[in-house]
């Protein structure tokens, strides 16, 4: 064999190669070990970007980009959202876009890219929310409701933490899945009046997650729309009584009939407690109102404070968690509280299984 001599110009260009890839090989490891790290990686593949002009590195630092503003955007709703719904998202690109691309495995978003900068991260914002909400119950929930969730939540968050961004989302998005099915913009109507409350991800999100978990393999599957409506619909005809304050009262309870403040459905059944400022008999009243609600067996209690009374709420919640009748699912945050005020807290308990077969030999 003829031995083949490489010469030491190109021995030396190989090793300084190799040595570039493995550091910025162990640089990325480090990037995605620490999620801290997520604004100086996105600056580091703008700087690579610009010393070498390659299309990889540019587009690296693009999605690197938008994945950092779209984690920093939604990280204020992990305390809003169900637990575990909100987590760390990463960008991959794709040439074409379908719903399982978004939708399905990790959270990885797969977004077409485009020249537009602002469009990329309007489509990763979209993605995320697609991704995120209604985990492992997508396919049972139905198309248009759902898309209108997600619609709901990526505007409201462009609104909020990129305003000048609104417009373009309104033209993008919320026109295109309106013009494609009309009945998205009822949804999205409804469900803003029911934001503005606090009641959409307070309470109704988790009410439609909990219903499509149990109807998955069940005839009710067959129902998610009727359900949705009527929920949509005792929590529309409860805002309307909230809203119709008599005298100087703040919370109008006597506006409310007995029968308003829950439902009871063929999946599940919850009630509304709201914490306002301390009455003179103290967490008393509301102690009394839980265990009333847990004699009915009403399965879920949503406790919700007002903004200005959040220390006493947080200690209303504390001490309906010590009953034995309620176990403390989660305490969450509101993006209004029920009287429309920025803020606001909420929790949710549910009944316990002891709780509920004492009932049971009750009614028998």
């Amino acid at each position: 064999m003829i031995p083949t001599f490489i010469p030491i110009w190109a021995q030396n260009t190989l090793m300084v190669v190799g040595a570039i890839a493995l550091i910025l090989g162990l640089i990325k490891l480090l990037f995605e070990l620490i999620p801290q790290l997520g604004r100086l990686k996105s600056d580091f593949w703008r700087w690579i970007a610009g010393k070498w002009k390659g299309r990889k590195l540019i587009k690296n630092a693009i999605a690197s980009d938008i994945e950092t503003h779209v984690n920093e955007v939604v990280a204020d709703l992990q305390n809003e959202l169900p637990t575990g719904w909100i987590k760390r998202a990463s960008i991959k690109w794709i040439t074409e876009i379908k719903d399982s691309d978004l939708e399905e495995g990790e959270m990885i978003l797969r977004i077409r890219p485009l020249e537009n900068q602002d469009q990329n991260f309007l489509s990763g914002v979209y993605a995320f929310f697609t991704r995120a909400l209604f985990p492992r119950t997508k396919e049972v929930i139905p198309a248009n409701a759902r898309k209108a969730a997600v619609l709901r939540i990526a505007y409201r968050t462009i609104t909020e933490k990129k305003p000048f961004l609104k417009q373009s989302f309104e033209d993008s998005f919320l026109e295109t899945a309106v013009r494609d099915d009309p009945s998205v913009a009822t949804y999205l109507g409804r469900y803003d009046r029911l934001d503005q409350k606090g009641f959409f991800t307070g309470s109704f999100l988790r009410e439609i997650h909990e219903i499509a978990t149990r109807a998955r393999f069940h005839e009710l599957r067959g129902r998610m729309n009727q359900e949705i409506d009527e929920i949509l619909t005792h929590i529309e005809g409860f805002i309307t009584n909230l809203e119709r304050p008599i005298g100087n009262t703040r919370v109008p309870r006597a506006t409310i009939p007995p029968g308003g403040w829950y439902r009871v459905g063929p999946a599940t059944s919850y009630a509304f407690l709201l914490v306002a400022r301390p009455e003179h008999q103290g967490v008393r009243p509301y102690i009394n109102r839980a265990q009333e609600r847990s004699a009915q067996n009403i399965e879920r209690l949503y406790v919700m404070g007002a903004k200005e009374q959040e220390p006493f709420a947080r200690y209303v919640i504390s001490e309906i968690a010590k009953l034995p009748n309620y176990k403390l699912v989660e305490i969450f945050n509101v993006n209004k509280d029920y009287r429309g005020t920025q803020g606001g807290i909420g929790a949710l308990f549910v009944i316990s299984q002891t709780a509920q077969q004492n009932e049971s030999e009750l009614g028998t």
